[in-house]
């Protein structure tokens, strides 16, 4: 293959909008009008005041590594506005990506820190992790999540660990004039039992030589809280006071070590501190924890306390938010006016402070009629302005303008943070939907206009939404038929397993459980109809009648659970899968895809390249051996957990393109009349294909009589990017410049009806939509 041009594209969000958890905001604290948002999945967003839109600094950002996905800390530096600082990395790497910008995030040079960083991890709702030292712009330092406290004073060229015992930080704080710094642990290296932690807060009046206990509430035991102790969530710093809020691990938590945040289950105990000063030293602190009214309480509470913010222009003005209140009622946002002295409440979701939704989804009818509003644990005041006010959230960012007003008009303000992670897309041949949205969390999209977001995600008749689907199979003859996996949400008002939409993705009706087959199939059934629980995957014929489903374990496909009905899902059996000898498979994995033409071909790919057809409906699937050589690959696992994309040729029988990774891109042709299996390598050796779709291949061309458009990503001639091929890889032009490589890829598919366009499903940067530029 020879590459002959690039083609210049342009690339634009079909939008959700928000939908992920992010995890920090950051004001520069001299020059108006600089906003950014840290996201956990999703990099960072800069805020355009202008054009009211949040602008990704991750488009640049490829599969070869997505590290800068996944920020931990932002910081900034007050004499050079322009100036940016991200801390990011993944779990497991051993190492961190130290970022600089020069120019508000819109380039980057990047160094190494010697420590675990990941913005996904648990606790990642804390902060600040990054500060910059105001005497010495060329001195950071770093609360990390799990290697302690470090500092640089070249700028990240080098780091040093500071002498602090614990490893698990959650924040740090240094003074104008650099001798003291306050250091938020999580106290668990130093936990004084399995079930309680060990100090919490740290000081020094150094510059960080020598650290000693800073002053905090003694510890309240709850007998079922799997680590007890306050450990420091957020602070801020008014140049008088400094405020902090602190939690104790809940009692629905799943983590033990870094369950000291909203994201590892729930928090409770929730205290907010004011710590004074005298002759330049913490001399104390007053208790100024609000209970639900606002009336200061120092009883124990059953929730927590996220962010914390005040704001130069008005000195007093406070703003904080409780963390995990959700288990009973709704989050509250507390405002006080002479330093947490005392508050009133300013926002208690539905019931006070005139929340609204701009976002469909987001709506109390697709959400149990409860309000979504969850993980507020942080909150900015504009320095510049008392009543502009942003809170972060599990699902986006919200906003009020109005903060001093009787009615602050708090609503969602995500226009831009498109950071959901979407695992796969589906073009369809025919009808009003345009594109077929597979999502986490949110469960899926059916894009009727692609510049406007849904008006809700998948949800049943009531309006409570499915959430996380896995993938769908929608008819090539009949594009209102189409069948998903997905999971029941987190309230238990849906339960997952197959759900069926016949008006083109308008409603929904669920599969009914085919409970009695056997009782291991039983068990699994039973399971995925618990909350947030992986269905499978899931391929159905033509004409709706013969269903295939692959139940998932987790994430994976065992070709025990392989279930398959013939007659539109009213009952079903359990499929028969047959190895080479003809004896029957009794373990192993399998995925399962249907042919685009015929009702009775089903195909199944398994956990070591085997490669097995159904002829009857997918009652009995036999082992094929390819005539060629075919690469080991491993398809049973369910979305993108083994980085393959399989995709049946519409119009034509027994037709298949594979993105297999490293190995490249293949075709595969089944023969029904010799049933000899022929594979075909695309791509030369050491190129690589990892996503790859199907479309239509010129102007006023059929999709289903015609040849297809082959469009990828993947590493042609040692440069990675975003391809598509008239002829099945003899010639290929690339479909992107540097600046457009939007991070993860998780699949790809060509639009079957509008030449030249192609979706993406990304892992940090929504779902896109790439065309030709006129």
């Amino acid at each position: 293959m020879k590459a002959h041009k690039t083609i210049t594209y342009e690339y634009k969000n079909a939008p959700i909008p928000g939908g992920g958890y992010v995890t920090g905001l950051l004001y520069h604290p001299k020059q108006p009008g600089i906003l950014y948002a840290r996201t956990d999945i999703g990099g960072v967003y800069r805020y355009e005041y202008e054009k009211k839109c949040w602008k990704s600094l991750i488009d640049s950002v490829s599969m070869a590594d997505i590290s800068e996905t996944f920020p931990i800390a932002c910081a900034l530096d007050e004499k050079k506005p322009e100036r940016l600082y991200i801390m990011s990395g993944i779990n497991g790497q051993g190492y961190g990506k130290f970022s600089i910008s020069e120019n508000y995030g819109e380039t980057f040079i990047h160094k190494k820190i010697p420590v675990t960083v990941h913005g996904n991890l648990c606790g990642r709702g804390t902060g600040y992790r990054l500060v910059v030292d105001k005497k010495d712009e060329n001195t950071l330092y770093f609360a990390s999540q799990l290697d302690g406290l470090w500092k640089t004073t070249d700028r990240g060229d080098t780091w040093e660990r500071l002498p602090l015992e614990e490893n698990y930080m959650t924040c740090v704080w240094v003074s104008d004039d650099s001798k003291t710094i306050v250091a938020g642990t999580a106290g668990y290296t130093t936990r004084e039992s399995d079930t309680l932690r060990g100090h919490s807060l740290y000081v020094s009046y150094d510059a960080g030589q020598t650290f000693e206990k800073l002053m905090q509430p003694e510890n309240v035991m709850i007998h079922d809280s799997k680590m007890n102790g306050l450990v420091a969530s957020r602070y801020d710093y008014d140049g008088t006071y400094l405020y902090v809020t602190m939690n104790v691990t809940g009692r629905w938590n799943y983590v033990v070590d870094l369950g000291y945040s909203c994201d590892s289950g729930d928090v409770i105990g929730g205290k907010v501190l004011r710590y004074y000063f005298s002759d330049g030293k913490i001399a104390g602190y007053d208790d100024i924890t609000p209970d639900e009214d606002g009336t200061l309480t120092a009883e124990f509470l059953n929730y927590g306390f996220g962010g914390i913010s005040s704001c130069k222009t008005m000195p007093g003005l406070l703003v904080c938010s409780t963390l995990c209140r959700e288990k009973e009622s709704d989050e509250i946002v507390y405002l006080s006016k002479d330093y947490g002295s005392s508050w009133s409440v300013s926002l208690c979701g539905l019931e006070k402070g005139d929340l609204y939704f701009n976002t469909s989804y987001m709506k109390p009818e697709y959400n149990g009629n409860h309000c979504l509003l969850h993980w507020l644990s942080d909150i900015k005041i504009n320095p510049f302005d008392p009543d502009e006010v942003w809170f972060n959230s599990g699902t986006g960012v919200f906003m009020t303008d109005a903060l001093l007003s009787e009615h602050p008009r708090y609503h969602d303000a995500c226009t831009g943070i498109e950071e959901t992670v979407h695992l796969n897309v589906y073009a369809p041949v025919d009808g009003e939907v345009q594109l077929v949205d597979i999502v986490g969390d949110l469960g899926g999209f059916a894009f009727r206009n692609l510049d406007e977001p849904c008006k809700n995600s998948f949800d049943d008749s009531e309006g409570n939404r499915y959430i996380t689907c896995i993938n769908a199979d929608i008819s090539d003859a009949d594009s209102n038929l189409g069948i998903v996996t997905a999971r029941g949400n987190w309230k238990g008002k849906t339960k997952g397993g197959l759900v069926r939409t016949c008006d083109n993705f308008k409603t929904f009706d669920r599969i009914g459980m085919p409970f009695g087959i056997n009782a291991e199939i039983d068990k699994k059934l039973h399971e995925i109809e618990n909350p947030n629980v992986n269905a499978g995957w899931v391929a159905v014929s033509p004409d709706g009648v013969n269903i295939v489903w692959s139940v998932a374990d987790g994430i994976r496909l065992p070709v025990e659970l392989v279930l398959v009905s013939n007659g539109g899902g009213h009952s079903f059996q359990k499929a028969g899968v047959f190895d080479l000898a003809g004896q029957p498979v009794e373990t192993g994995y399998l995925k399962v895809f249907s042919d685009r033409s015929r009702k009775d071909l089903f195909y199944g790919f398994g956990g070591a390249s085997e490669i097995y057809v159904s002829r009857d409906g997918g009652r009995n699937f036999y082992q094929k051996q390819p005539k060629e050589a075919f690469p080991v690959c491993d398809f049973g696992y369910i979305d993108t957990a083994n980085k393959t994309e399989v995709r049946g040729e519409g119009g034509k029988t027994g037709i298949f393109y594979l993105a297999l990774g490293d190995a490249g891109l293949y075709k595969l042709c089944y023969d029904t009349k010799t049933e000899e299996i022929h594979v075909k390598r695309l791509t030369d050796t050491g190129d690589a294909c990892y996503r790859m779709g199907l479309g239509v291949i010129g102007e006023d061309r059929d999709y289903l009589t015609e040849e297809k458009a082959i469009y990828f990503c993947g590493r042609l001639e040692g440069e990675y990017g975003f391809y598509r091929t008239f002829d099945e890889g003899k010639s290929y032009e690339r479909l992107n410049q540097d600046n457009q490589m939007y991070g993860e890829i998780n699949s790809i598919d060509g639009d079957k009806r509008k030449f030249g366009r192609f979706f993406l499903a990304t892992g940090s940067r929504g779902v896109l939509y790439g065309e030709m530029k006129r």
